[in-house]
This record gives structure tokens, C-alpha cells and sequence, in this order.
């Protein structure tokens, strides 16, 4: 698991090489900074939808009096949701590091840094597995046992479960944290220089000495735990629980039809358009995660040797690792933006926010109508007619006004 972008970097090629060597950095930067961008706003505006929904929810519940109400059974999706948000944000903002490291043509943001580098993506990308994984049991149950499942399908049940599956991936990642650093290597040879070594002194002295952020697990024991726990028993879950919803929808709507409870189209419609966004669901899955998975595993059991002469399998290598970003950037799109529910929940939250702020607006002038009708000056007796008259009109005037302005406050209420 040693920084990929080592491999595009040998001034010993011919002019060509280098040439095709400098081209592959620019696709691949490219390629990362525009995945570093749309994943980046769309995971922030699912972040910013759903906790403008739960707010609102919150809200609605402490206005009356805690009651349960319709929207409440759906809120603990929200929370896998907003966690696998979260955890796929952290999975984009590494992606500036690894541009520079890879356009420069070493790291330079220190040991540290390093460190966090390598933790937080290998710590996000498997959480990002252990709640995708969670998703697909909650539709499960959702669909497959709604009634028993009741209290399992919780607000204080998905933040535990949140919280133990960040936990759980921070356990089996602490190696990451021990062995990850910065080396210095050879930018002609790759192999690494040690301090007070002969080696150092002459890469040194001709300037061929680069930093690189690296981190090489040494024993196969961790790369088939993490294989296991971040990829394969996953998959088999993941795709175990869809099928189990696939089966149960099309058993429901045979019942249906059989009964004639229903037109027979409609539900068969439904039915088909569920399957095919769960069929999806599991493809993509197994499109983004595979190749890395597979390219490890050979790796770490020498059965495929990467170098950097062999640039077509370093550049599979740095294709796959994209596979698994695009998996973070376009998971708000599979899981929230389509999530009909979601939007809808979001456009009722951002109404009752308006009307909020409209109803508290209109208080305001409220108050400042009847402060001002306080602070009006009385007129004494026996002043002259055409006092009493001008005066008279003055204050019809203002009546108008008045009801001119609650009459414009009323369609700015309307209005927002």
C-alpha cells in the first residue's frame, strides 16, 4: 500500500517514457481534482439537507409536546445517511494531498501529516463499507420484518450503531498509524536511503533524493483481515440483504395482484423500478471496490510485481484507487438525492424555516406599530380650528399609512 505515485516518476526513461509519464500525472490530477469538487459539493449539500431536516423535525416534535409524529420513523435513516456523508467528505478532502504529492513528485507536508493522510483515508474508505453495509440491513428490515423491527429501527439505535462501526474500522486500522512515515528514496532507483549511509550521500550530492509518504504493512496478516472485514464480508451482506428485499417485494406484489387489491400494473411498475435501483446499488458497489480489492491482494502475494518501469499497471493501480474515490463522490447521489423522501422532507423544512422567520418578522411590526401608537402625543383643548383640523388630517394620513403598511407587511407574509 505504498504511495502509487511513485511509480510515475524515473528520469532514466528515454524522452517518451518521460513524455507519456508526465502525461499520465496530468490525467490522473485532473481526474482527482474534479472528483475532489463534485464530491465535495454533493456531499455537503446532503450534510446540509439532512440537518436541516432533523432540525426541523426536533423543532416540530418540541412544539408538540414530544408527540410522535409522521416523519419520525424515517429520521434514523437520516443518520446512516448523514454518517456514510460525512465519512465519504473525509474520503475526498485527502485527495488534495495526494494531487500535490503527485504533480510535485514528493511529499512535502511532513511525518505527521503523513500519518493522518494514511489513517484517515484507509479509516473513512472502511467505515465507508460498514455503513453501506448498514443501509442495505435497515432497508432489510424495513421491508422484509417492519413490524418486529420497530425499535431496532431507532434514532438511539443508528447513532450506537454509527458510533460502534467508527470505532470498529479505528481498531482495525491502528497499524496504519504506527507504520505509515516518511522515507527517503532514490528517484532513479526507488530504494530507500538511510541516514549516515554512503547511498544517501551520493543521491544527495547528484540531487536525486525525494521524500515519499509511505506505508507498507510487511505481513499479509493485516492486507487479509482488512480484505475480509472492508470488502468481502461486506459484499456478501450487502448483497445478501437486497436480494432478501428483491424476493420479498415481488412475493408482496404477487399477493397483490392475486387478490386484486390493486390495478395489476402499478404495483409490478414499482416493483421492477425498486429492483432495478437495488440491482444497481450492488453492481456499483462491486464495480468500485473490486478492482483495488483484487490489485492488493495479488500485489501483497507477489503475484503481480509493480515497478516503476511497468507504467501501464502502476497507471491500473492508480485507476482503481480512482474507482474507489468516485464509490465516495457519488454515493449522495445513490443513497440521498434520489431519496424522494429526503427532498421532500428538505422542501417542508425550508418552507416552515420561511414562515418562521415571516411570522417573526410580523411580530416585529407588530410591536413597533403599537409602540408608536403609545408614544403619539395628546393635543390639549382649546387649540384652534385649523389645528385641530390639520392635526386631524395628519392622523388620517397616518391611519392610511398604517393599514397601507400592514396591508404590505400581510403580502410579505404571504410572499415568503
Amino acid at each position: 500500500m505504498s504511495n502509487e505515485t511513485d511509480y510515475f516518476h524515473d528520469e532514466t526513461d528515454t524522452d517518451d517514457l518521460q513524455a507519456a509519464r508526465r502525461t499520465l500525472r496530468i490525467i490522473f490530477a485532473t481526474a482527482y481534482g474534479m472528483l475532489f469538487v463534485a464530491g465535495t459539493i454533493g456531499n455537503g449539500i446532503v450534510i446540509a439537507m439532512i440537518c436541516n431536516v432533523m432540525t426541523a423535525m426536533s423543532r416540530t416534535a418540541r412544539w408538540r409536546g414530544r408527540r410522535r409524529v409522521s416523519v419520525s420513523s424515517t429520521r434514523h435513516v437520516f443518520i446512516y445517511v448523514l454518517g456514510l456523508s460525512i465519512v465519504d467528505l473525509l474520503v475526498i478532502l485527502h485527495l488534495p494531498f495526494l494531487i500535490v504529492d503527485m504533480l510535485h513528485g514528493q511529499w512535502i507536508f511532513g511525518t505527521a501529516m503523513c500519518k493522518l493522510y494514511w489513517f484517515g483515508e484507509c479509516v473513512n474508505k472502511l467505515l465507508s463499507s460498514f455503513l453501506m453495509t448498514v443501509l442495505s440491513w435497515d432497508r432489510y428490515l424495513a421491508v422484509c420484518s417492519p413490524i418486529k423491527s420497530f425499535r431496532v429501527r431507532s434514532n438511539s439505535v443508528a447513532i450506537t450503531v454509527v458510533l460502534s462501526c467508527s470505532i470498529l474500522a479505528i481498531i482495525l486500522l491502528f497499524p496504519v498509524l504506527q507504520e505509515s512515515t516518511v522515507v527517503k528514496v532514490n528517484k532513479h532507483t526507488g530504494l530507500p536511503l538511510f541516514d549516515g549511509t554512503e547511498e544517501l550521500r551520493i543521491s544527495d550530492l547528484h540531487g536525486t533524493t525525494i521524500s515519499k509518504c509511505v506505508f507498507d504493512a510487511g505481513s499479509p496478516l493485516f492486507m487479509m483481515y482488512t480484505f475480509f472485514a472492508g470488502y468481502m464480508i461486506p459484499a456478501l451482506l450487502i448483497t445478501a440483504f437486497y436480494l432478501q428485499v428483491i424476493i420479498r417485494l415481488h412475493k408482496n406484489a404477487r399477493t397483490v395482484r392475486r387478490h386484486g387489491l390493486h390495478s395489476k400494473i402499478q404495483p409490478s411498475r414499482r416493483v421492477q423500478q425498486v429492483t432495478k435501483r437495488i440491482v444497481a446499488v450492488i453492481l456499483f458497489y462491486f464495480f468500485c471496490w473490486t478492482p483495488q480489492w483484487t490489485l492488493n491482494i495479488l500485489s501483497q502475494f507477489s503475484l503481480i510485481t509493480v515497478s516503476w518501469s511497468t507504467l501501464t499497471l502502476s497507471s491500473i493501480f492508480f485507476a482503481a484507487h480512482l474507482l474507489v474515490c468516485f464509490n465516495s463522490a457519488a454515493n449522495p447521489v445513490l443513497y440521498a438525492l434520489i431519496n424522494r423522501e429526503l427532498r421532500q422532507q428538505h422542501v417542508i423544512a425550508m418552507l416552515r424555516r420561511r414562515q418562521s422567520i415571516s411570522n417573526a418578522t410580523h411580530a416585529a411590526v407588530e410591536f413597533i406599530e403599537k409602540h408608536s401608537h403609545h408614544s403619539t402625543p395628546t393635543i390639549s383643548p382649546g387649540t384652534q380650528s385649523d389645528s385641530s383640523a390639520h392635526c386631524e388630517d395628519v392622523n388620517g394620513k397616518e391611519a392610511n399609512g398604517n393599514t397601507k403598511a400592514d396591508q404590505t407587511a400581510h403580502s410579505q407574509d404571504t410572499f415568503l
